[in-house]
């Protein structure tokens, strides 16, 4: 649970800014850049699930602490509110994914029985156009194909599908399923994987565009042949006829393609996020390391008297001892600024007279005696953090 609370925070922020860059990015560097840059989520998602480090050069930023911070925090206590809610989440997850698997089988006996032609296969019903499979994709065409679109539609919208097959498209969808089903109580998960289907079809035309630079027409006509039937429930499929507005991929067809050094400037911007992310998530991930300070103390048990000093980190117990008297302390954070809590037990021939708890000011002399005989143990220190 705490790993999922990790991995929410960090998946938010970073679709947070997607939806942020998304349409400048399309505007003025590329569909194509625009699409590329949803590669941030599962590097972050990547990134986070990676263990924690001491890494003290990674804490500079106020943002990183911030984003820190937020994490420690959203770490619940074990309980069983906390169990509870690990199996709604198991649930949830696992009622989602039955749905996707749902929506692929209902598509398929949508297709019915396929029948090859050409480099396409017909569905026995309106199913299609669309790339379907993982492993061996195929491009599936309604019944009625060869009719409803005229020879430049078909090689058109044949040559969307193979961009589809050639970039891995299916995939990439099978990745933002499995995100939905992880963060299947996340609104803003849901609304991204939308606007990330907008991005590969607007990228895919783009694409297409480039290829066939002379048949913006018949492409545009082929679109709204397509958007009059309604498509079924996609799944991870690639569907010619989307839920996309129409509107916005009919306007895309009528700018010019972006110049190379702008689809360049465009990847190194994705590179440079992409790198940005990454070095973000884990410094926020990244461990403290702890402080390391600097015990300098006088001992004086039963009138022997010495003088040890001890480098110690927070939480690292240590101990000197002189005759039949032996200490052992743990320098500890406090709550109030440029202190520590010095937690000790003192020992008298290995039987425990003493368990005092000092709040050290440093740079400050503080002071413990434990026993009013002829022989007490008598401590002075001063604790100092060091750089």
């Amino acid at each position: 649970m705490p790993s999922l609370l990790r991995l929410t925070l960090f998946t938010s922020i970073t679709l947070l800014i997607l939806l942020a860059i998304r349409t400048p990015l399309r505007r003025f560097l590329g569909a194509a850049a625009a699409y590329q840059a949803w590669l941030l989520v599962p590097l972050v998602t990547l990134v986070a699930c990676l263990p924690a480090r001491t890494t003290p050069a990674l804490h500079g930023a106020a943002a990183v602490r911030t984003a820190r911070v937020l994490a420690t925090r959203m770490v619940p206590a074990p309980s069983l509110q906390v169990d509870l809610l690990l199996v709604a989440w198991a649930g949830g997850a696992l009622a989602l994914a039955g749905w996707f698997l749902h929506a692929h089988q209902a598509f398929r006996r949508a297709a019915g029985p396929l029948r090859q032609a050409g480099g396409v296969y017909l569905s026995a019903g309106d199913t299609g156009p669309a790339s379907v499979g993982l492993l061996r994709p195929i491009v599936i065409v309604p019944h009625d194909f060869m009719q409803r679109y005229g020879a430049a539609e078909q090689a058109l919208v044949i040559a969307h599908e193979q961009v589809h097959i050639a970039r891995r498209d299916a995939l990439a969808n099978l990745l933002q399923a499995a995100c939905q089903c992880l963060f299947w109580f996340h609104p803003l998960v849901h609304l991204a994987a939308l606007r990330f289907r907008q991005d590969q079809e607007l990228s895919c035309d783009a694409r297409v565009m480039a290829q066939h630079p002379g048949q913006r027409r018949s492409y545009a006509e082929a679109l709204l042949k397509s958007h009059r039937r309604a498509p079924l429930q996609d799944g991870i499929n690639c569907h010619w006829q989307t839920h996309h507005p129409i509107k916005e991929r009919l306007m895309q067809l009528q700018s010019s393609a972006p110049r190379l050094s702008r689809r360049i400037a465009g990847r190194c911007l994705v590179g440079l996020l992409a790198a940005g992310a990454m070095f973000g998530a884990l410094a926020a991930r990244a461990e403290p390391e702890a402080p390391v300070y600097a015990v300098a103390m006088t001992i004086d048990a039963g009138g022997a008297q010495s003088s040890p000093r001890v480098l110690a980190k927070t939480g690292e117990q240590f101990a000197v001892a002189s005759g039949a008297w032996r200490i052992e302390m743990t320098v500890r954070g406090a709550n109030e600024a440029g202190s520590v809590w010095v937690v000790s037990k003192v020992y008298q021939d290995a039987k425990v007279v003493g368990t005092p708890h000092l709040l050290a000011h440093l740079n400050e002399k503080i002071g413990v005696k434990v026993g009013d005989g002829a022989a007490p143990f008598a401590l002075s220190m001063v604790v100092t953090q060091q750089p």
